[in-house]
């Protein structure tokens, strides 16, 4: 179908040709794991042992090397002790004068062993840290770079760039390169080899990176049942300690998974899920499907959600939402893919974005598409809220989407973006009684994000973009 999530390998894109099949990874447990910290490693030291430097003044002095005691047994100084010595052949006045320049120079040789020592400062990229997972002195990609179907993107504050391969990798670029983090089992066809809407799909990384280094993804299960949100700890690259936060059903349709993550302002991470090809669940706020969903960062449902404490629904009445942003300020957009003749609707168009989504707010599907079309009923009920653009006839099939900031590049500088597979990008501008859209780079076909270089990175099915 046109305005659906984009085929894999071996599958067909509407008018275009075939492309070839993904290879499956090994199947992961789906037992989930208990959330738990990785802790820092801690160096073990063994007391007494000798220091690295001048190891030699731990060795033991000979019992016949050391200074008597006088008669008396009461205990001397060093100096006492050789002016002791000396007595016998000297006066008392050069027995004062020798004790007095004794006791300068050990007062002077005290000074100098006390003075710090200055060591050589280490260079950016090798620089010690506090965290022994930190990598140092990295900085985005200075151009476009390979990757198999970049289905989402997002940086790290310490400059990588993440990206998902829809057929189970993510990856990141570290040191000048691509590199392998981590990897889910998952499945991009349907059990039959036709056309699916399933895979590794969205990414997010920790809003308190610097301190968690966690990094968050959305796939589907091979099991065909079951979506999960993994977290993995990030390791100098390398993703540890995978968790399973969250499952979700799949249903056993092909379509409108959703699947995309995002932090906002309030710490709080926000999940699209389709309605599965279940339209009238897009409408009951007791059932995940057709929802953007609000979660704390360790899985668990926070108690100020709108529609009860132990309930992950934000927002309600939407077919499949692929693509969400965040603002500084908060704000956050939605796009969502319009009908394909499902519930009675149009068999294409009416690809819909929604510029500030709203607590509790619900929107018009399955009751109505598009600019306010009805379908089930004479007029849209009330207080359902249309969205803020829609391409009616045209078809898009939008996807990932990001704000950027006044520091972007001119062309997309203070404006929405979002890509869609049909069209390339669009650039948002808000409007009354709708906002406006104007095309941007063919390229930006399934995800985009701005770097925090402030250039605009977008990907395709075999490239991901950089835009100055």
């Amino acid at each position: 179908m046109a305005n659906e999530t984009p085929p894999n390998k071996g599958e067909q894109v509407k008018g275009g040709p075939p492309i070839g099949e993904n290879a499956q990874l090994p199947r992961m447990g789906t037992q989930a794991l208990p959330p738990k910290l990785m802790h820092g490693a801690v160096r073990h030291m063994t007391v007494g042992a000798a220091p690295a430097h001048g190891s030699n003044l731990m060795a033991p002095v000979p019992q016949d090397q050391m200074p008597k005691p006088r008669a008396s047994g009461k205990p001397t100084s060093p100096a006492l002790e050789l002016v002791g010595w000396l007595r016998p052949s000297l006066t008392m006045a050069t027995q004062r004068s020798f004790m007095a320049w004794m006791a300068g120079m050990l007062i002077l040789l005290s000074a100098c062993s006390s003075a710090p020592t200055a060591s050589p400062s280490p260079s950016p990229s090798v620089r010690a840290s506090s965290d022994a997972c930190a990598v140092q002195g990295q900085i985005p990609p200075s151009g476009n770079i390979a990757a198999n179907f970049a289905t989402a993107l997002a940086f790290a504050p310490d400059g990588r760039l993440f990206w998902t391969e829809r057929s189970g990798t993510v990856r990141v670029w570290q040191d000048g390169a691509a590199r392998a983090f981590a990897t889910v089992s998952t499945v991009t066809t349907e059990r039959s080899g036709g056309y699916s809407e399933r895979g590794l799909l969205g990414l997010a990384i920790s809003p308190t990176f610097n301190k968690d280094r966690f990094v968050y993804a959305f796939f589907s299960d091979v099991n065909y049942t079951e979506l999960h949100i993994m977290r993995w700890h990030d390791c100098r690259g390398t993703g540890m300690d995978p968790t399973v936060l969250v499952t979700l059903p799949s249903g056993p349709d092909c379509c409108h998974k959703g699947g995309r993550l995002a932090f906002s302002t309030d710490g709080m991470l926000y999940v699209t899920l389709g309605d599965e090809h279940s339209a009238p669940s897009a409408q009951n706020t007791e059932d995940v499907r057709g929802k953007i969903l609000r979660y704390r960062p360790d899985g668990s449902v926070p108690p100020d959600n709108p529609f009860g404490a132990t309930n992950p629904v934000w927002a309600y009445g939407l077919r499949n939402p692929f693509g969400i942003a965040v603002s500084s300020s908060g704000q956050m957009a939605v796009t969502n893919n319009g009908p394909s003749g499902d519930a009675g609707s149009s068999s294409t168009g009416y690809d819909t974005l929604i510029l500030a989504l709203a607590r509790g707010s619900g929107y018009q599907w399955p009751d109505c598409y598009g600019y306010s079309h009805p379908l089930a009923m004479a007029s849209c009920p009330a207080g359902q809220t249309p969205p803020d653009y829609s391409s009616e006839r045209g078809t898009l099939v939008p996807s990932g989407a990001a704000f950027i900031d006044s520091s972007g590049p001119s062309q997309f500088a203070g404006h929405l973006v979002f890509c869609t597979f049909n069209g390339g990008m669009r650039i948002v501008t808000p409007g009354s009684p709708h906002a406006s859209v104007q095309p941007g780079p063919s390229g930006c076909r399934l995800d985009v994000k701005e770097g925090p270089d402030h250039m605009v990175y977008f990907s395709d099915t075999g490239t991901i973009y950089r835009v100055s």
